[in-house]
């Protein structure tokens, strides 16, 4: 027959045998969540292996996110139904948490591949690149000035990219190749931005095919230079810029002065045609 005391264990003790800390169990016993069942007549509190289940249990909601308060609720009137609710409304908060580190890591990876190819980007250099179809939001039409105007269409812009995407990428402003080839690098007509490939929402497809791209670095003020460079690239190669030149910021997020800024632009182009006689 076992003996009362061959089950009563010290705070250390108990403690070593559940795998937590000391400090824990006396915490547990002096907010009231969790307390020693057998007091001595020296005064010495013991636990007893009975307990373990409990402390498990308590462990166990403690490890998927539950409130100290929400245990003590649920510990004064344990049920299957209380049980399932808490648990369930446990998932729920999970299943958002991961959805929240998923935008997380796949901003991470955008901001990476950026950055690398801001890293990799020479000075004056431009190159003829084939892209796939990309869905994009657009904003309201701005003016191109920049002006207070244009920066509330940004606001209301970053505010539906936010309810959209919870965390999501800079956007970048367009500029229609007609305006480029007249010299008018300020005729900005909307922001944009990339959609996820994780959604279907979209305001239009930026077409797939060969584009130019350049990677400037500098201020906005200065990005007629790289214009400039894309349209003498364009006519020393026979191609036809057309469609829109899309802007895009590159290591907004590791600047140390403005005109380290990168801006990537692309412009979508058409080869020449050649005639057979």
């Amino acid at each position: 027959m076992m003996n009362g005391k061959d089950y009563l264990y010290s705070t250390g003790k108990f403690a070593q045998l559940n795998g937590i800390n000391k400090r824990t169990l006396h915490y547990y016993d002096a907010i009231g969540l969790f307390s020693p069942e057998y007091k001595a007549e020296n005064g010495y509190r013991y636990y007893t292996c009975f307990q373990t289940v409990q402390l498990e249990l308590i462990l166990t909601l403690r490890g998927i996110g539950l409130s100290i308060d929400d245990i003590r609720r649920y510990l004064h009137s344990p049920s299957a139904e209380a049980f399932l609710r808490i648990t369930t409304e446990q998932q729920q908060l999970i299943d958002r948490y991961i959805q929240r580190l998923q935008e997380a890591h796949a901003l991470l990876e955008r901001k990476v591949e950026k950055l690398k190819l801001g890293l990799a980007a020479k000075p004056g250099a431009v190159e003829l690149v084939t892209l796939p179809e990309q869905q994009i939001l657009l904003s309201e039409p701005i003016s191109g000035r920049y002006d207070d105007a244009d920066f509330a269409v940004a606001g209301r812009f970053s505010l539906r990219l936010r309810s959209r995407f919870g965390l999501y990428d800079n956007f970048g402003s367009r500029i229609s190749a007609e305006n480029i080839l007249r010299g008018d690098y300020h005729g900005y007509d909307r922001f944009f931005a990339c959609c996820r490939a994780d959604t279907a929402e979209h305001d239009e497809l930026r077409p797939g095919g060969r584009y130019l791209r350049t990677v400037f670095a500098g201020g906005w003020d200065s990005l007629g230079g790289a214009y400039d460079l894309l349209r003498s690239y364009a006519e020393q190669h026979r191609l036809t810029l057309t469609g829109y030149a899309y802007e895009e910021g590159l290591n907004e997020m590791s600047l140390q002065k403005q005109e380290e800024y990168q801006t990537m632009i692309l412009v979508g182009v058409e080869l020449p045609v050649h005639k057979w006689h």
